[in-house]
């Protein structure tokens, strides 16, 4: 449910565009608070976790939790780090990325087909598990128990495009490492879930960026990806969220968790990009920890397999960044911060205006929205965005 203060809040997010950095995170899955330091905290968590509380600070812990979300960027990558942890027990993180709001992805979310129809609820345990889901356990769960994310209504306003999941196990058959399978999912609306394309982009291995290769650099698994996509995830965490699904203080204690670099390019070249990230177990059954959490509760327990509509949720359950313009050796520039270049051309101007005027009025889904123009979604294109791009018309962002 999006009420005024989830608004603001993901008003707030939007009005920082992170400048070309001359530091960009270190991609270990350490330090990440102080990594994000020139960048952008999208959610803090505020509830102790449903799925156990690791207290042993190894890599082998138990339990798993989200407690904090940033963002920043370069030229080059969008960067998302994630303090928290993940049980090695087939557990997942899944981080569901929207590039253009609604003007693509998919907002309600099918992820099975059984017999060529896309499930609505929990499927008899006597069916038969189709050959090829084409998609993670996680997204498309089992039929068995439970129906993975299948079926889920995201906020209005959200509509991903794009999931970076990893579940923790070890594939290699090796219990003296921690392996994290890296799936890059492509989501697709039209065809009510049938036709999602799932790439495996790699493995991380927990507490050792560096043991297939660079820094961040995604070790293969079975084939060679080429998505670019790094990634780290340190499982050491033994601080953040207690357990339990009471109020907590202690999220921002957190600093060991996930880092990711996602190129630009695999993402569109978006200006905005708004996310929404959930633990899941390996069949879908959806825990308390997701961020941006519920806003108003004193309590919230694991939501477990049932289809949810997140509309009915407290809060905005996605945070928004804003990139500015791509392709500027500086975004931000001069002035004002170049949020309002809609056509990418690292320009302020009468180009920009006339794009944002033909789109007034426009809600997401209509046939004249631009994304590029709805400087603060998802409100629609109105008098906050030709305000936002009146106070920086005539800025070169060069």
């Amino acid at each position: 449910m999006t009420d005024f203060r989830a608004r603001m809040t993901c008003l707030l997010a939007l009005g920082v565009v992170g400048p070309a950095l001359a530091d960009p995170p270190t991609i270990d899955g350490r330090n990440i608070p102080t990594d994000f330091a020139g960048g952008t905290l999208l959610a803090m968590q505020r509830f102790q976790t449903g799925f156990g509380d690791d207290a042993d600070g190894g890599q082998f812990g138990f339990g798993s939790e989200l407690d904090a979300m940033y963002a920043t960027h370069d030229g080059t990558y969008l960067y998302l780090g994630i303090t928290g942890n993940l049980q090695n027990n087939g557990n997942a993180w899944q981080i569901f990325i929207d590039t253009n709001g609604q003007g693509a992805g998919a907002q309600q979310l099918y992820t099975r087909d059984v017999f060529g129809t896309p499930a609505v609820g929990l499927q008899d345990s006597n069916a038969p598990v189709p050959a090829d889901f084409g998609r993670p356990r996680y997204l498309a769960g089992r039929p068995d128990y439970c129906p993975g994310m299948d079926n889920t209504t995201f906020d209005a306003g959200f509509a991903p495009d794009f999931v970076l999941g990893f579940s923790g196990g070890s594939p290699l058959g090796s219990q003296t490492r921690n392996y994290y399978l890296v799936n890059w999912t492509t989501l697709d609306p039209v065809s009510g879930g049938l036709s999602h394309t799932n790439e495996v982009a790699g493995l991380m291995t927990s507490g050792d960026p560096t043991a297939s290769g660079p820094s961040g650099t995604l070790g293969s698994f079975l084939a060679t990806s080429s998505l670019g996509i790094k990634g780290a995830f340190d499982n050491a965490n033994d601080l953040g969220v207690e357990g339990g699904n009471d109020l907590s203080t202690l999220a921002d204690t957190a600093t060991l968790g996930g880092e990711f670099a996602i190129p630009l390019s695999l993402l569109g070249n978006p200006t905005q990009v708004c996310v929404f990230a959930i633990v899941t177990g390996d069949n879908g059954y959806q825990s308390n920890q997701f961020l941006p959490t519920d806003d108003t509760s004193t309590l919230f327990g694991n939501i477990a397999c049932t289809p949810t509509d997140w509309n009915t949720i407290s809060g905005s359950q996605f945070a928004c960044y804003t990139l500015g313009s791509q392709g500027c050796p500086q975004p931000g520039g001069t002035g004002n911060h170049c949020t309002a270049d809609v056509n990418g051309d690292c320009l302020i101007d009468i180009a920009d205006l006339a794009l944002l005027l033909s789109a007034f009025g426009s809600q997401p889904g209509d046939g004249t929205y631009n994304p590029a123009a709805d400087l603060a979604p998802p409100t629609g294109i109105d008098i906050s965005d030709l305000t936002t791009l009146l106070s920086q018309f005539g800025d070169n962002c060069n």
